[in-house]
């Protein structure tokens, strides 16, 4: 009995962005065609595990792949303390108003109007989440892990949040066993 860590599918974001070229401002980016077909292929991966629950982020790309890779088969866990650090505009969310809109099967009630980060705006108009907020968020989450004893657990993420849980920065639908204890 584990958990594991699923990064997200590709995004439309991911297929466009160059770190050389100005952000392509694609706020809380979906899932492309080779993002579906990524979450089919992990789909087929993760039946193979034992797999009780699934924690998610709110951002639009990790709900898709969540919904992919495992259906209706296990309720999912919309937690934003899983998602990305904002850096770019995709890691802007949508409000809880939006989200349930576009996810109407599941439930947004307890997110703040506001889930991502939140503070001082760069030229973009974006707030960048600094590493070291990251860092504690992702230490407290790893602290909670341990706490409750959770296990059996898939978390469907973002490489910034795996790589600061892990050290590992994954390929989207990588899956990674994380061991939080």
């Amino acid at each position: 009995m584990s958990v594991y860590l699923i990064r997200h599918a590709q995004s439309a974001f991911n297929a466009v962005h160059d770190p050389l070229k100005p952000d392509p401002m694609i706020f809380d980016a979906p899932i492309t065609e080779l993002g579906e077909v990524q979450a089919y292929q992990a789909r087929r991966q993760v039946e193979k595990l034992d797999i009780k629950a699934i924690i998610v982020s709110p951002f639009t790309r990790t709900l898709q792949t969540a919904q992919l890779i495992f259906g209706n088969r296990v309720t999912l866990q919309v937690n934003a303390d899983v998602r990305e650090q904002l850096c770019n505009s995709c890691d802007v969310g949508s409000t809880p108003h939006e989200l349930s809109r576009k996810f109407p099967n599941l439930n947004f009630g307890h997110l703040p109007e506001r889930w991502w980060y939140e503070g001082e705006k760069d030229h973009r108009g974006i707030s960048v989440e600094p590493e070291e907020v990251l860092m504690e968020r992702a230490n407290i989450f790893a602290r909670y892990l341990k706490q409750e004893n959770i296990q059996s657990t898939a978390i469907v993420s973002h490489g910034n949040f795996i790589r600061a849980l892990t050290g590992i920065k994954p390929k989207n639908c990588e899956i990674i066993q994380f061991d939080p204890h």
